[in-house]
């Protein structure tokens, strides 16, 4: 994998929104396709971003479309002649990218996807009679829907069960009020419980109950896909998830991970895409059943995704792919993330404790002998006192993190 730029350009201001690893991870990937300097627009930043070299920081009072309309106006009026590329990386942020992008400068490419793909891809409902369409399994699956006062039947899938939102973005204001990302129920009155709660808090949307797929942490996919203007695929990355976050409100996020191959899903995931008018990043949750080996896709997530540095680990800049078709207009044969590395955001005592199959154990082991691991806040070109200490921080506190919320490995991850 490349360390520096490939050469340097002027023509392009990076706009990245969001203060976590994952905004990082983005503006790195600029930096090092094209030795640029991205602005992070957020309401505030973890250290490794506040105290970067390669980013500039700024402050918004709030992430609504009065604040980030304004700023963004800004920075394309001071930057004529140049392409401002805006960037969201959560379902509620492209969500507003959609929302705004009329209102912002000519000069401004918002990196999203069209309206109505989006929705479609959103909607896990939607999105999974997509897979079917196009040879892709999914779950079993009810949707509830929680609008008015009607009675909600009893759930027709077995238990244990995952109950999740249908649509991520009309939830996030619940998440802040400690609702979790997804349940995991044993039986019907857990779920009568929270279908009580959810509409008590104003909740009129659709939620989903799956049949829970078996197997921990190792059992997960991600796919990571870029559709061209034109729409075809111009980029194309998957890994083995080993180890998820945990937390509550950060749970299913990837933190450790090794790239993997599997082109016949590739492409027919993105032909689903293809044909739903999708253009731009979009990022698959997946999950092997360890009893049938049954492949599942559980949703789609309309951007590229927390953990998009795993793509570049493996040989392919994400951010490259995406200013060549955007910008320059090229359309290319697929990239496809080729090289086998170990991506990890935790320390690699903490993950081997949660690895449990001994031929993957030993792929981890391997991989980190020959210094294939890669981390995307460790970065030669904004390697300071001060950030080397923050990410020391952030690794302490992920194992207090995991021995909380935890602590040891199970057969369903929950």
């Amino acid at each position: 994998m490349q360390t520096g730029p490939n050469a340097t350009r002027s023509d392009i201001v990076p706009v990245v929104i969001g203060g976590d690893i994952g905004a990082y991870a983005i503006c790195r990937e600029f930096h090092q396709a094209f030795g640029v300097r991205a602005i992070a627009l957020n309401t505030g930043f973890i250290g490794a971003i506040e105290h970067s070299r390669i980013i500039e920081p700024r402050t918004v009072a709030s992430l609504e479309p009065k604040d980030v309309v304004p700023a963004v106006s800004a920075i394309a009026q001071a930057s004529e002649g140049r392409r401002v590329l805006l960037v969201g990386n959560t379902d509620q942020l492209i969500e507003l990218l959609e929302d705004i992008a009329a209102q912002l400068p000519k000069n401004v490419t918002c990196l999203c996807p069209p309206r109505d793909a989006f929705e479609a891809v959103c909607d896990k409902a939607t999105f999974s009679r997509l897979c079917r369409e196009h040879g892709l399994d999914v779950p079993a699956m009810d949707v509830v829907h929680l609008a008015g006062t009607d009675l909600i039947a009893p759930t027709q899938i077995d238990f244990p069960v995952v109950a999740k939102p249908a649509v991520s973005a009309d939830y996030y204001h619940l998440i802040v009020q400690g609702f979790k990302k997804v349940y995991y129920m044993t039986e019907q009155s857990q779920l009568d419980a929270l279908w009580a709660e959810l509409r008590a808090a104003g909740f009129a949307g659709d939620f989903l109950v799956q049949e829970l797929i078996g197997g921990d942490d190792t059992y997960m996919d991600s796919l990571t896909i870029y559709i061209g203007r034109d729409g075809k695929p111009l980029m194309l990355g998957g890994a083995q998830v080993l180890l998820e976050d945990h937390a509550p409100a950060m749970l299913g996020n990837p933190v450790a991970m090794i790239t993997r191959q599997n082109p016949e899903q590739w492409q027919k995931a993105a032909a689903m895409l293809s044909d739903a008018g999708y253009r731009g990043f979009a990022n698959f949750d997946i999950k092997r059943d360890p009893k049938t080996g049954r492949e599942l896709f559980l949703d789609c997530n309309p951007r590229i995704g927390r953990n998009s540095f795993y793509n570049l680990a493996g040989g392919v800049n994400p951010m490259e792919v995406a200013t060549l078709d955007l910008v320059d207009g090229r359309g290319e044969e697929p990239r496809v993330v080729a090289d086998t590395i170990l991506y990890t955001l935790v320390p690699i005592s903490l993950l081997r404790r949660y690895v449990r199959d001994e031929t993957l154990l030993a792929e981890v082991n391997s991989l980190v002998a020959a210094g294939k691991v890669f981390d995307p806040q460790r970065y030669d070109a904004d390697w300071g006192l001060r950030r080397r200490l923050d990410v020391e921080l952030t690794e302490k506190n992920q194992i207090r993190k995991f021995a909380k919320y935890y602590p040891e490995p199970t057969d369903t991850s929950f």
